[in-house]
């Protein structure tokens, strides 16, 4: 891991940033992104391969392009080695198998931050903790702002929840406007905050199953995923507080049963503050009510629950958007966001293979009907995993629990949860490298959940299709050549 790491920072590291943009990989292809991998040069002048003239040795962008594929190639083979070993060794703490992981993120921080996303975190942030609503202004309304130039998105206002927004303030109000003081400052806290999210998932499934295998499995699976290091500690991108909020949710959930219900959706609520796409569970939880049922007047309880339940949703998302809301137009640009980009290597690829084979109408249209089809797909599998899971609640007690005490509820749940973000997170044209660490978390669950009660614990078939898939998909969007 450590060893893979280390190429892929050097590998960047050797991007040539006046030679032009042609022939690179899309995490270095655009003008902008290359200011961005300068400004990094200059700052890791004391890294053994610089030239001291805030450059790094130049390589060719198809060695760029082969040594991050062999890098992603290695960190996805060292997570599903350690994976394997820890299913298969009884181990009784996740510490020793963390080691691995801690080195990768430290090695993380030297990775260049070619992405724009961290650097439109800092300046919505500035602006808001210099007394700016980030949702009102956009960027471009500020063109001294030191953080512009190395931003790409200048036109828009503030896309990501108002937690996030107070989050970026917090850290812009401690760092300033330096640029990589900033950027190193995001990279330690969202490589931390992934790291408590495995550890997390290691003591939520410890208390599902009760075997200390399957635990520290699940957790490694977590700890381990490349996507996980590179997209945290390295590119500095907010899905694991998203992640580690709506775990909590979750675990508060079915660790206190119908009665924590409403606990866990004001954690999930706060997730959905930080990205909305976590709303979903909401509704999933919310519907656990149904396990009350035992009479017909029971209904008035659990609707006067779900009242209750909504009123503390609203109370959380009306909290946190109280210091910035400007009116509907505050939303604007949140529910705008997904629309602008088409990213998802399956529907890509194929969308430049039409482009070259046939006319650009033909790839346009293509484009067009995988957008609107794949959310309607989306939709459908949502309605359709609903529908499953009323079905399941309704068959069972609200007081029903296993040997453990876990609620009868509890698998239906996972099931759903891990169908849920699997789909938003690879389902959609507009899907990316860091989406593609949602599913990582409620798959892992889910493994040992459905292994809990067999003797020689097995994975289901689907298991090393979904790794091998994630690192397909991971590579083929990282090191894509574009601007040939």
């Amino acid at each position: 891991m450590c060893l893979s790491a280390l190429v892929m920072v050097y590998a960047y590291l050797g991007t040539d940033v006046l030679a032009g943009n042609r022939g690179l990989t899309n995490l270095t292809e655009s003008y902008g992104a290359l200011e961005r991998v300068a400004v990094w040069q200059k700052a890791l002048q004391w890294l053994p391969g610089a030239n001291g003239d805030g450059r790094f040795f130049t390589l060719r962008p198809a060695v760029i392009a082969w040594l991050v594929r062999i890098a992603f190639a290695g960190m996805f083979a060292a997570q599903a080695w350690a994976f394997w070993l820890a299913w298969r060794t009884r181990s009784g703490s996740i510490w020793p198998w963390l080691i691995g992981p801690v080195a990768g993120h430290v090695i993380m921080l030297l990775l260049v931050p070619t992405n724009a996303d961290v650097f439109f975190y800092e300046m919505t942030g500035d602006l808001a903790a210099s007394g700016y609503n980030p949702y009102v202004w956009p960027l471009m309304a500020f063109p001294e702002h030191p953080l512009l130039a190395l931003n790409h998105w200048i036109e828009m206002t503030a896309v990501y929840g108002p937690v996030w927004t107070a989050v970026n303030a917090a850290i812009m109000a401690t760092t300033g406007t330096d640029a990589v003081a900033a950027t190193l400052a995001y990279k330690i806290v969202l490589g931390v905050i992934a790291l408590v999210l495995a550890w997390a998932v290691y003591r939520f499934t410890l208390m599902l199953t009760g075997q200390s295998r399957l635990a520290v499995a699940a957790g490694v699976l977590v700890a381990w995923q490349p996507n996980m290091l590179v997209e945290t500690s390295g590119q500095a991108h907010n899905d694991p507080l998203m992640l580690l909020l709506s775990t909590l949710g979750i675990w508060l959930a079915i660790a206190g049963g119908v009665k924590a219900i409403r606990g866990g959706l004001v954690l999930i609520a706060l997730s959905a503050m930080v990205k909305y796409v976590t709303l979903p569970i909401l509704g999933l939880l919310g519907l656990v009510r149904i396990v009350e049922r035992r009479r017909p007047r029971d209904w008035a309880g659990i609707l006067g629950s779900w009242v209750l339940d909504g009123i503390a949703i609203v109370a959380v998302i009306v909290a946190a958007f109280a210091p910035f809301w400007a009116g509907p137009g505050t939303l604007t640009e949140m529910f705008s966001e997904p629309g602008r980009l088409y990213t998802n290597p399956v529907w890509f690829d194929t969308y430049m293979l039409l482009d070259y084979l046939f006319p650009h109408n033909v790839a346009r249209t293509f484009a067009d009907v995988t957008r609107a089809g794949l959310q309607v797909a989306s939709l459908g599998i949502f309605g359709w995993v609903t529908a499953r899971f009323v079905k399941q609640l309704w068959l069972i007690d609200g007081d029903q629990v296993d040997g453990r005490g876990i609620p009868a509820w509890a698998g239906p749940f996972i099931v759903a949860w891990t169908i849920v973000l699997t789909t938003l997170a690879l389902l959609p044209v507009n899907s990316h490298p860091w989406y593609w660490t949602w599913p990582v978390v409620p798959i892992a669950v889910l493994i040992a959940w459905d292994a809990r009660d067999q003797e020689r614990p097995t994975l289901p078939r689907w298991f090393w299709w979904y790794l091998g898939f994630t690192a397909l998909m991971t590579l083929a969007y990282h090191t894509r050549i574009v601007h040939l």
